[in-house]
């Protein structure tokens, strides 16, 4: 308590050094506040969009460091032995993955595109604009009428796929492919409620699917050797759900719309009824036309890459734990493959706010180093005009660590003033300065960034599970605020500062000798 009240009076006594050191600080104060701010503003920005963002990853090829391994071999039997032994998903990796807790839901599953028989899609609403049609002439000089596929068939190895979890799918009539249709293999479907009430169908009614229009059909069994039973497949409707995806009427992907890339028209099947039709068809062609196939042409292994999908996507239960799941088993999913989330482009978006974040992290250790330094040169000065003071207090019985814990005091009371001051300017500017280094950061990353950056968060394959981000999505997150929480953080980094800068000069106390210092000062 007496180096308090000491600590005090000598604050009052000195109101010209007093002050400076209240300038000093406060200045210190402001400059941190905002790095900090700055760069809490940047993390929180990612942070806010990570979660607004589908938890999804992609178990599947990886194309590119694939085709730079092929790209890089010479010898010919080493190109046809990496030909032979191409990256495939293991369903026994893929299964191990789910066993994480993290994961939520997960699709395992294949898609084609085919043909409806004896009922009509849902139409798009784009026809009129896009066309789709058209005729061509065949090698005998007849002309045929072009016809696109125009259904698109979801077929799921589990149930509990993703759309199912997040309610993008639900029942409407009847119910979903069970696990018994996928291990009996039974040729069951599921219909949207649209194509449902185009076509009058209901639960327990059948519908026929093909992979060939018309005209192929008719050269197929005409000329090759077919009969209509290869060609054609009858599925039981065992369930009617509504889909929750939509496309926007105004965007290009609507514009240029095929039938099947309409979710009103998917229509989901079991694995093995997809497989079984691809089994029996491979069989039937191989049957017919063996010399289309080559002399390596092994059919065992042909029937088991039909079930292998091009990738596995797991639905987690949240997004920010999407980094930590992918750096977990990133070296349990085998050569060539990965783990995608399609990181890579959300870097780039935010790009700039990383930039920000680490040169306003940089800044506030220049600042806090340099206050460390300065403060400590100050006290070390004002140690020396103060010898006789120490050397009296020391003669008096006054302890060296109580000299030092008052010279603390002196410096916190000042240091407590000059922050609290600081967090209030520091509120105003906070805002206003991070708003104007970011335009400026933004404005350097257009003019000197590749075109590839700023672009939408996309995905190449069939089904895009991740969810569509652009750069101005991402920066309308960031705002730099003074919370409660940096200003706790600036008294903290306030308090090690006084705190390292009174350790260094205390060592000069700890040498002196009272005697020695009245006699020197007589």
């Amino acid at each position: 308590m007496n180096a308090l009240n000491r600590a005090w009076k000598y604050i009052t006594r000195r109101p010209t050094k007093s002050v400076l050191l209240v300038i000093t600080f406060f200045l210190i104060g402001n400059l941190v506040i905002l790095g900090l701010g700055i760069s809490q503003a940047a993390e929180n920005a990612k942070i806010l969009t990570r979660q607004q963002m589908r938890a999804a990853v992609s178990y599947e090829v990886d194309y590119q460091k694939w085709w730079e391994y092929v790209d890089g071999l010479t010898d010919e039997d080493e190109m046809n032995e990496a030909y032979s032994h191409y990256p495939r998903i293991e369903r026994s990796v893929a299964e191990s993955l789910t066993e994480d807790s993290r994961v939520k839901a997960f699709n395992y599953m294949q898609t084609m595109i085919c043909y409806s028989s004896g009922f009509d899609n849902v139409p798009v609403g784009n026809e009129e604009n896009r066309g789709g049609g058209g005729t061509y002439i065949d090698e005998d000089g007849n002309q045929h009428e072009y016809k696109e596929p125009n259904i698109q068939m979801f077929a799921t190895m589990y149930p509990e796929m993703i759309e199912i979890v997040e309610e993008t799918f639900t029942i409407q009539n009847g119910r979903f492919i069970s696990q018994d249709d996928i291990d009996d293999t039974r040729y069951t479907a599921v219909i949207t409620k649209e194509l449902a009430e185009l076509n009058g169908l209901s639960v327990g009614d059948s519908i026929r699917l093909t992979q060939y229009d018309s005209y192929s059909i008719d050269d197929l069994v005409k000329n090759q050797g077919y009969n209509e039973d290869d060609l054609y497949n009858e599925f039981e409707i065992v369930g009617i759900y509504n889909n929750a995806n939509e496309v926007d009427p105004n965007s290009d992907q609507f514009r240029w719309m095929s039938p099947y890339e309409s979710p009103k028209n998917v229509i989901i099947v079991p694995m093995s009824a997809y497989v079984d039709i691809s089994v029996r068809q491979m069989q039937r062609e191989y049957e017919l036309h063996p010399e289309w196939y080559g002399e390596d042409f092994d059919m065992d292994e042909s029937i088991a890459n039909l079930s292998q999908p091009s990738r596995v996507v797991y639905l987690l239960n949240d997004p920010l734990e999407v980094d930590d799941f992918i750096n977990d088993h990133k070296n349990d999913i085998g050569e060539y493959l990965t783990l995608n989330a399609n990181n890579d482009t959300f870097k780039k978006l935010a790009r700039p706010l990383d930039t920000l974040s680490f040169f306003s992290n940089v800044i506030v250790w220049i600042v806090v180093i340099n206050a460390i330094v300065i403060i400590s040169l100050v006290t070390a000065l004002t140690l020396k005009t103060r010898e006789y003071e120490i050397g009296v207090m020391l003669s008096l019985g006054v302890s060296k660590v109580k000299i030092v814990l008052q010279l603390f005091a002196e410096l916190f009371i000042i240091a407590l003033l000059a922050f609290t001051l600081a967090s209030a300017s520091g509120s105003v500017l906070a805002g206003k300065v991070g708003d104007l280094v970011l335009d400026y950061q933004t404005a350097s990353e257009a003019e000197y960034g590749d075109s590839e950056e700023g672009g939408g968060y996309i995905y190449y394959g069939d089904q895009n599970y991740f969810t569509t981000v652009t750069q101005d999505d991402l920066l309308s997150k960031y705002e730099v605020k003074v919370s409660p929480v940096l200003i706790g953080e600036i008294y903290v980094i306030g308090t090690l500062v006084v705190l390292i800068a009174i350790v260094i000069p205390s060592f000069m106390i700890m040498r002196l000798n009272p005697k020695q210092i009245l006699l020197e000062q007589n």
